[in-house]
């Protein structure tokens, strides 16, 4: 069989490719010229070819991801492929059709998803349970991202974004029976007009939730307590202590983290060498819902301390001469505040210094900076890099380095030019500091940041 991926360069295409690959599928794909790395080095050492395959009636499938639609070259290929009427279906389609299982585990909210996935995931697997499952990160315990299998267990990161072919939100094409709902903010303003779309959007997933279900839920969360009213399924609660779940106490040691966590059957002490609150918050759901579908306790523990988490998430690049480099996703500004925070806790006597690129595309509007100010409060400084602009976006609307400097004020430091970005922090990181680069994706700061490793070393 051959199956043709447009847009195989995307967090879910391309491992769903090599995937696919290791089927015995024979597997091409087309993206933009330049494909950067992990995504560039993982589909050269499957051996799959890019930009390379003609479009031609022994394509059997065509599989279209969500930045098809980014490109004039894909745009054209997949008006080609109309032409030619050759079969297609979007990524989200496909593993909706072929990955999900009778017990469907689906992680949504707009905070979590992945580290909670692949948790998940890692407790499943170390159960023994050979789950189906989808994320969209790179495990650093060497879990590949997508994988099927014949188990009747699948468990998959749910987005709510309506992106490429997708008419609808990402989540509300997957079947369900168990949902894990972090949260519920109107993150996705390209997708949603307003609040009110967001908010029905999941309440259409929990609609979809059959009586013998499960609905786990934040309680912290404003949205997710009223989402749970329109639920058939039983619900269940983690994250304060009139919930099911929740952390009794947390012991913060150098390399170790200790969480004692009150369980509907008792006390569970897991270990983990995350840090940072929101990862504490990651782990009691991943456990909450392992504990609840009946993984042993002793299972648990194993896989909590074994997990190393998901790269470019809290990610420690590098450690010399007392500095510490760390690499982040976050964009907005509740998850750099948590990001922040988690560094500053575990490392109160060292100074935080952020490289901060904005390239999520909530971040290239104006209305959506409110908050950025407090969300930096704990860094020293900020230094903000080259803007990437959207040119589906007005200019009254989009947001300027003029912008960012009124919202975040006298810390920030506009640099735009990658020569001066290197020449400041090599003249100005120090001993104990942390420089931790936040950007959601490009090779142009990760570029940055190994010139600068390259020269403290």
């Amino acid at each position: 069989m051959h199956i043709h991926i447009i847009g195989i360069a995307g967090t879910m295409t391309a491992p769903l490719a090599v995937n696919l690959k290791k089927r015995g599928v024979y597997i091409t794909g087309s993206d933009q010229e330049k494909i950067y790395p992990p995504i560039s080095t993982m589909l050269k050492k499957a051996d799959i070819p890019i930009n390379s395959a003609e479009i031609n009636s022994n394509i059997d499938l065509v599989i279209v991801g969500s930045s098809y639609l980014s490109f004039e070259k894909t745009k054209k290929e997949f008006n080609q492929i109309k032409k030619m009427k050759i079969p297609y279906i979007s990524a989200t389609n496909y593993l909706a059709q072929n990955l999900i299982k009778e017990e469907s585990i689906l992680i949504a909210g707009s905070f979590g998803k992945t580290t909670i996935t692949s948790l998940l995931t890692w407790i499943f697997v170390k159960a023994k349970k050979d789950p189906n499952y989808m994320f969209g990160g790179y495990s650093k315990n060497k879990l590949e991202s997508v994988n099927f299998s014949s188990s009747n267990w699948s468990i998959v990161e749910a987005d709510e974004s309506i992106n490429g072919l997708d008419r609808k939100a990402k989540f509300l094409y997957y079947p369900v029976k168990h949902l894990l709902l972090t949260s519920a903010d109107w993150e996705h303003k390209d997708s949603y007009p307003n609040q009110l779309k967001n908010f029905q959007a999941f309440k259409k997933l929990i609609n979809r939730l059959p009586g013998n279900g499960t609905l786990l839920i934040n309680s912290l969360g404003c949205q997710t307590k009223k989402l749970s009213l329109y639920s058939k399924s039983k619900i269940i609660s983690y994250n304060s202590p009139k919930s099911d779940y929740y952390i009794e106490k947390i012991d913060i040691h150098s390399n170790l983290t200790n969480l004692l966590i009150h369980t509907p059957r008792g006390p569970l002490l897991v270990q983990t060498t995350l840090i940072g609150k929101f990862n504490f918050e990651n782990i009691l759901a991943a456990v909450s819902m392992a504990d609840h579908l009946g993984i042993n306790f002793r299972i648990i523990q194993k896989a909590v301390f074994s997990f190393r988490g998901i790269k470019r998430r809290l990610d420690l690049i590098d450690n010399s001469h007392n500095i510490l480099l760390y690499e982040d996703f976050a964009q907005s500004a509740s998850r750099i505040q948590s990001t922040i925070e988690a560094l500053k806790t575990h490392f109160p006597k060292k100074t935080i210094k952020v490289f901060f690129q904005p390239h999520a595309s909530f971040t290239q509007y104006k209305t959506n900076l409110i908050g950025l100010k407090k969300a930096f409060e704990k860094a020293e400084e900020i230094v903000l890099g080259p803007i990437r602009f959207n040119p589906n976006i007005d200019k009254k609307s989009r947001a300027t380095a003029k912008d960012f400097k009124q919202k975040i004020g006298s810390k920030l430091i506009y640099i735009p030019l990658e020569k001066e970005i290197k020449d400041h922090y090599i003249h100005q990181l120090s001993s104990n500091d942390i420089l931790i680069y936040m950007s959601s994706g490009g090779l142009y700061g990760s570029k940055i940041i190994k010139s600068i490793i390259k020269k403290i070393h």
